[in-house]
């Protein structure tokens, strides 16, 4: 039987008035982004190695929580936002909807986290949970610049000029998103046009009633001083906005070649068996790994904002 949570949001609430305040009063800079705006500088002193792998729930992303609830987000559904490591559903965090998974005693807690998503992604009826929904926000070859843009929208789903972002929120309607990108946008942009682009994603989400959730990226081997520069400012960003950060980079480091594919570097490194929802036996494997700690960033996030596990 499905374990539900029962979420507190008395502190929440509480809290709204003064974090609010803390945001007009310049702490926190929700107006749009301008071109041209980023400043190297901002991310000299960054070192991505220095970052914990799990994140906190800050105070901003409890009042975005609570935002989120008043717009009726569903607090059961997550999204996911990215390009082809995140687009893979059926390795990364699809074996936890289709029931294809083993998360041994070590990681047993988890269990719950998974139960708390056990609901359909959009509508009534929908078939897919946010572990197995492949989303509208994820495709391979996407960057930041494609998810804003409703020529890459899918016309099954979205309406006319809709952004695949603004799609999927609107249809899934949900309390968290995983954002990552990086791997693609090496190849594109400079830092100058990544840290406009993102901003841009973050303050759609924020403005939602989404939690951002932001992703460090795993190294590519072609453009390894660009992927560290890309995940300073994914870094700063999460600082700014003062947003959860999971450092995949940085969980990933001391896995065989560093937790990416051998042959195709734009990919995470896949089991034999392709369990990768297995975490008994294949966590040297990039996306088992990211699988891991995203269970483990949901739980703390959930934990932080006092959820009863045991009712």
């Amino acid at each position: 039987m499905k374990r539900r949570y029962i979420v507190v949001f008395t502190l929440i609430f509480l809290l709204i008035p003064t974090l609010i305040s803390s945001a007009q009063d310049g702490e926190i800079d929700l107006s749009p982004p301008e071109l041209g705006s980023f400043d190297p500088t901002s991310i000299e002193d960054i070192v991505v190695a220095d970052y914990p792998i799990l994140p906190e729930l800050t105070d901003h992303a409890q009042v975005i929580y609570a935002a989120g609830l008043e717009a009726n987000n569903n607090p059961h559904v997550f999204s996911k936002v990215g390009d082809c490591m995140t687009a893979t559903y059926e390795y990364f965090l699809g074996p936890f909807g289709d029931g294809v998974y083993d998360l041994g005693e070590e990681y047993a807690e988890l269990e719950s986290v998974i139960q708390y998503f056990d609901e359909p992604a959009r509508s009534e009826g929908f078939e897919q949970n946010s572990f197995n929904n492949p989303g509208l926000a994820t495709a391979s070859g996407f960057n930041t610049a494609s998810v804003l843009d409703s020529l890459w929208a899918d016309p099954n789903w979205c309406e006319a000029n809709e952004s695949p972002l603004g799609c999927e929120y609107r249809l899934s309607q949900p309390i968290f998103s995983m954002i990552m990108f990086g791997t693609n946008d090496v190849m594109f942009f400079e830092a100058d046009l990544f840290d406009y682009y993102m901003q841009t994603i973050i303050l759609e989400t924020i403005n939602n009633g989404t939690v951002p959730i932001l992703y460090t990226i795993p190294t590519r081997p072609e453009f390894p001083e660009k992927t560290d520069e890309f995940n300073r400012v994914i870094i700063m960003l999460a600082q700014e906005y003062d947003l959860p950060l999971v450092n995949l980079w940085a969980a990933i480091q001391e896995l065989p070649f560093e937790g990416v594919d051998q042959l195709e570097p734009i990919h995470l490194s896949i089991p034999e068996d392709e369990k990768t929802g297995d975490f008994t036996t294949n966590l040297e494997y990039g996306y088992t790994m990211r699988n891991l700690i995203t269970l483990q960033a949901l739980d703390i996030l959930l934990a932080g904002l006092e959820v009863d596990t045991e009712a």
